[in-house]
């Protein structure tokens, strides 16, 4: 009778470790499961998280949220490292969905409602690949356009108060060179060195990388030849310095000394700029358009990871950080703009006006550049390219029409080895 007890006793003693064991969820029955998030900050992201994490662990005091903080360098190896070990993170701040794809949890299979939580996002960061959604859009970012309020009310140039009335690139061009004859400024615009926001105009002129469902290259068009001749023409007529595309100056610094005119960057210079410029008043207005408005998402996501024992509580926290009101207090806190719907007009304490514009500019967008730039395997494999052959161009050493086959033929080998 006692061996028989000592066995049952040691077989129950099993049972319990193995029911106590799981990846960067920890979970037993009838105890508190432990969600680990893998996160990194640029700001005061971290602080923000874990103050609806708060709020979210007073409402379920079955959950705790545990934060892993590491620098944003760090990440990718960070997770990649727990998975390998087995313990993969509950949840994780991704910038980039690609690497750990075969590795997420589909929320769709545990939130309340599949299509209402897909439907509560807008357009702007990619996050449902092949009907899965892998992630919560957390924060977007906008490329847009910020100018010397200064200087356009000196000239008597008007920039466009609303979406009727939206400048063409013909207008945006004339308005920036009135301005340069007219008031201090040598320049009309700087234009941020980066391929994703140089694709801003792609998508304007009607254009893209890719086809609609991104198996095949789309770039030797007619609408990727008007975008970079015009690009070429702004340099060649010296409204954008050739210092930055064709050297190493910081459009950042030539735009805070109020020499230019404009600044083709994005809403994440809010923040720095409020900070930064004192001598004189800046702005934010609306992109200009050729065949039809575009600007180019960025941002980062909430994802869940599979094999942690508490793949439903992570989905479950994706779904209640992602209601409206949880969302608008993170964006707002940290200066981002909102892909949940309801979220487009924010009351941020500095800038509300300014976001709204970015935030209409993402409205206008259409699904192809999130797609495209969300595609992320691809994109960084050919943006390299995209900016060093366009520099080529502009500096006379390539012409456009090379450019568009040159190009077209990288992204076709890019799309070949990514099969």
């Amino acid at each position: 009778m006692k061996k028989w007890l000592s066995v049952l006793l040691a077989g129950a003693m099993v049972l319990g470790t193995l029911t106590g064991c799981s990846g960067g969820g920890k979970k037993a029955e009838n105890e508190v499961k432990t969600l680990d998030v893998v996160w990194f900050s640029d700001g005061k992201e971290g602080e923000s998280f874990m103050k609806l994490a708060d709020k979210y662990m007073e409402e379920n005091p079955s959950v705790k949220i545990e934060l892993i903080e590491v620098p944003y360098a760090d990440l990718e190896n960070k997770i990649k490292n727990m998975i390998n070990g087995k313990e993969a993170p509950a949840l994780a701040r991704l910038t980039n969905i690609g690497p750990f794809q075969n590795q997420l949890v589909d929320l769709g299979e545990y939130v309340s409602d599949k299509d209402a939580f897909q439907n509560s996002f807008g357009e702007g960061l990619k996050f449902v690949f092949d009907g899965k959604i892998l992630a919560a859009p957390m924060d977007v970012t906008a490329n847009g356009l910020i100018y010397n309020k200064t200087a356009f009310e000196k000239a008597g140039v008007a920039v466009p108060q609303s979406e009727d009335e939206i400048w063409t690139w013909d207008e945006w061009k004339e308005a920036m060179k009135t301005v340069m004859e007219k008031s201090d400024c040598k320049y009309g615009l700087v234009y941020d060195k980066s391929p994703q926001r140089f694709t801003t105009l792609l998508y304007e002129a009607g254009g893209s990388l890719l086809n609609s469902d991104l198996t095949a290259s789309n770039f030797n068009t007619d609408e990727t030849k008007r975008a970079v001749s015009f690009f070429k023409e702004l340099h060649d007529e010296g409204i954008i310095p050739t210092s930055v595309w064709l050297g190493s100056e910081n459009p950042n610094n030539m735009f805070r000394t109020g020499q230019v005119a404009m600044h083709f960057a994005g809403s994440w210079m809010i923040a720095n700029y409020k900070e930064e410029i004192t001598d004189f008043d800046w702005g934010v207005t609306y992109l200009p358009k050729e065949a039809m408005r575009s600007s180019v998402p960025g941002g980062k996501y909430l994802a869940a990871f599979q094999n942690t024992g508490v793949e439903k509580e992570a989905a479950d926290f994706i779904e209640w950080i992602s209601k409206a009101e949880n969302n608008a207090q993170y964006c707002v806190e940290n200066s981002y703009l909102s892909q949940v719907k309801g979220n487009e007009s924010l009351d941020y304490e500095y800038g509300k006006d300014f976001f709204t514009i970015f935030s209409q500019e993402l409205a206008a967008t259409g699904p192809q550049p999130g797609a495209e730039w969300g595609y992320q395997a691809f994109t960084g494999a050919i943006q390299n390219d995209l900016r060093d052959k366009l520099i080529e161009v502009l500096a006379g050493q390539l012409t456009v029409d090379q450019y568009a086959e040159d190009m077209d033929k990288l992204i076709t080998d890019a799309l070949e080895e990514l099969k």
